[in-house]
């Protein structure tokens, strides 16, 4: 039985209500998971990445372009701008750092300075199509490509590479399902935390539902938004408020890995303990998954995913076609604990380690 919750501002009044979906279907009848099936779907994820994405050697180099990389604000982002710097370099091209932030006054100013900026390229993680859909008609029209990480909605036709997207979206949100209902069994009562203003929030969270229901009937599960101003301060005492008035849940999973800043020592300061699972997890909860205090995420390859969304620039620049499975979203993703992580995760995972290398070799030829 999956039900949507609450914001942090009605979770105490809403605990008595709510209190029902900690555990069995409310017409009594009792979970049934398919435990057999969440494994064999979760079984490519779990012992090697995903393949990786680019494989066609570039023919030109965009020698002297300059591409805008936009910083919404959250550590991915931030993590996007700065891993943007040395493929761009490599290419012979100049990365400007523009802040946005999420809001719609911070958006529409930091596209304002991108449209007057004379950019070759442009790269915009996590911000909602809504909030610059004119720009991105605007960029089209001046011939100017742009690539997204993270953005649900858009028309493919109007950006070169949609990365993290939609089709990503729905296969994590699979894959956590899988790895819940593998993990629990019949016993499953979980909760989702989404965020409303990370577009690919509820596109994560829709295809757990699915999968979850696909896979263990009558399993007690539920969502409850954290707001983006809340990651860093707030986000914690959320979840924790929730999982009191929630005594039975067995797994929390969320959107990603961000929401869960702070929560290890909220936790423990509740003197509460529960299997987490953080999707596309940032360095700082890969530490945490790594030292214990998570206990999985499926990764996203964040190094992979900025290096190609580079690389899908500088086609796009000098008139060559991305890879396939660039267009296609596939992602490098694996599930990883603490036993998969090399020992230093300072600069996130990655799921090739000579991932440069790759992208060198393919870049080695080209005038």
């Amino acid at each position: 039985m999956y039900t949507k919750a609450f914001t942090a501002t009605t979770a105490l009044v809403l605990i008595a209500v709510l209190s029902a979906c900690s555990g069995p279907a409310d017409d009594g009848s009792k979970a049934t998971a398919d435990v057999a099936a969440a494994e064999s779907a979760l079984k490519p994820y779990v012992d090697a990445p995903s393949a990786f994405p680019v494989t066609t050697p570039l023919k030109s180099l965009p020698t002297g372009a300059t591409i805008a990389v936009l910083d919404c604000g959250t550590p991915i982002c931030g993590l996007f701008a700065d891993l943007a710097s040395a493929p761009a370099e490599a290419l012979g091209m100049k990365v400007v750092r523009i802040d946005s932030g999420t809001t719609v006054d911070g958006v529409a100013a930091s596209f304002n300075t991108v449209l007057e900026g004379n950019f070759d390229g442009v790269f915009v993680p996590a911000l909602a199509p809504s909030l610059w859909e004119r720009e991105l008609d605007e960029l089209n029209n001046e011939g100017i490509p742009v690539v997204t990480a993270g953005v649900i909605g858009l028309d493919p036709a109007k950006v070169v590479a949609a990365s993290s997207g939609d089709k990503w979206s729905v296969a994590s949100g699979k894959v956590m399902a899988d790895w819940v209902v593998a993990k629990d069994g019949d016993s499953t009562n979980v909760v989702f935390y989404t965020t409303p203003e990370l577009s690919f929030s509820a596109t994560v969270e829709e295809a757990f539902s699915d999968e979850l229901n696909r896979l263990c009937t009558n399993c007690a599960a539920r969502v409850v938004e954290i707001p983006v101003a809340q990651f860093g301060t707030g986000a914690a005492q959320i979840v924790v408020d929730d999982l009191l008035g929630h005594p039975g849940t067995t797994t929390s999973v969320f959107a990603v890995g961000e929401q869960s800043i702070g929560l290890p020592s909220a936790l423990k300061a509740a003197d509460l303990s529960i299997d987490t699972l953080l999707n596309a997890p940032d360095p700082s909860v890969l530490a945490g998954i790594k030292d214990g205090s998570y206990t999985a995420g499926v990764g996203l390859d964040l190094a992979v995913e900025t290096w190609t969304l580079i690389d899908a620039l500088a086609r796009a620049i000098t008139g060559q076609d991305v890879d396939q499975a660039v267009k296609d979203d596939e992602q490098v993703i694996q599930v990883l604990t603490a036993e998969k992580l090399p020992d230093d995760v300072s600069h996130g995972w990655t799921g090739y380690p000579d991932f440069a290398t790759r992208f060198v070799a393919l870049w080695k030829e080209a005038q």
